[in-house]
């Protein structure tokens, strides 16, 4: 509960009464440990990591549109793994030091000796030869399904949306489960997305980037 209290900067009974709320509501429950029955652990239920999960995606839609305006402050923002009673736990460092490295690149500027080349393109990269092409594998299975590329059609004031419906198709398989081989590929050294697209920033490639390092 100290835990929670400190995430949330609120004071520790403020946050037994917003806990009994979240468990009258079916989202948490509560567990005792059975080594120092003092702790009392918080779990999320099936239901509340669905509405965590749904507020989360809601969050990162508005932070990566205030990106596009305000690019300074979204380069401070990075994910921190406190400690209950400090700033930032000892592992914090070593944990940012460590996170695999996802970069995306055009297929047109592409490093043919760089293995870790993936293609995320529903689509075969034109004027690319395939028995040339410099990737290391084809993705195509999590690139954005042909209806919500076509309601897109890569207009900037749309992204936000796009971010948003393409999240919820990378959480359906057969998207969710090529996501997670490059979560795999990607904590071996890091991985590069390969797309076609001309703005790279507004592109799925970059939604996807935003997702595999969150996860």
């Amino acid at each position: 509960m100290g835990e929670v209290a400190d995430y949330l900067m609120l004071r520790h009974h403020s946050t037994v009464g917003l806990v009994d709320r979240a468990e009258a509501a079916g989202l948490i429950y509560r567990s005792r440990d059975q080594e120092d029955h003092r702790v009392v652990r918080l779990h999320l239920t099936d239901a509340g990591a669905e509405r965590l999960e749904a507020l989360s995606a809601l969050h990162l839609e508005e932070l990566s549109r205030l990106a596009l305006e305000f690019p300074a402050p979204d380069k401070g923002l990075a994910p921190v793994q406190r400690r209950h009673g400090s700033a930032a736990g000892p592992l914090a460092g070593k944990q940012a030091h460590e996170r695999p490295k996802v970069t995306i690149a055009r297929a047109y500027d592409l490093n043919k000796r760089d293995h870790c080349q993936v293609l995320v393109d529903r689509l075969w990269s034109r004027g690319v030869p395939k028995e040339q092409a410099p990737f290391a594998a084809w993705f195509k299975d999590v690139a954005p399904s042909a209806e919500l590329r076509r309601w897109y059609g890569h207009v900037p004031e749309r992204f936000g949306e796009f971010s948003r419906r393409y999240r919820q198709e990378l959480r359906r398989p057969p998207a969710r489960d090529a996501v997670a081989e490059l979560l795999e590929r990607a904590g071996h050294g890091g991985i590069t997305l390969v797309t076609a697209t001309k703005d790279v920033d507004h592109s799925a490639a970059a939604v996807l980037q935003a997702v595999l390092v969150e996860k």
